[in-house]
């Protein structure tokens, strides 16, 4: 996250603030298709390591409910600033 600026006001943080959770909802969501394709090479495989596959789906599945985590704070964020700035 990156400091505020001098003089920020409360809006303009919560602005700024929703910015960085859009970019970091767009980063997870990458690394997420990611994960999701090492896993179907892993299982396309003829003796796949079943045990790197339960690794890669655990993170996969923490991965999403932290994407949906973000979008639902940004929900919220979005709803904030629209009543008030």
């Amino acid at each position: 996250m990156n400091p505020p600026p001098p003089e920020e006001t409360g809006c303009q943080m919560m602005k700024r603030l929703a910015k960085e959770l859009e970019k970091g909802i767009e980063k997870s969501g990458k690394l997420a298709q990611e994960l999701r394709t090492r896993i179907a090479g892993l299982e396309a495989q003829a003796n796949p390591d079943q045990a790197q596959i339960d690794a890669l789906k655990q993170a996969l599945e923490r991965l999403e409910q932290k994407i949906e985590d973000d979008r639902v704070a940004l929900s919220d964020l979005e709803t904030v600033i629209s009543e008030n700035c």
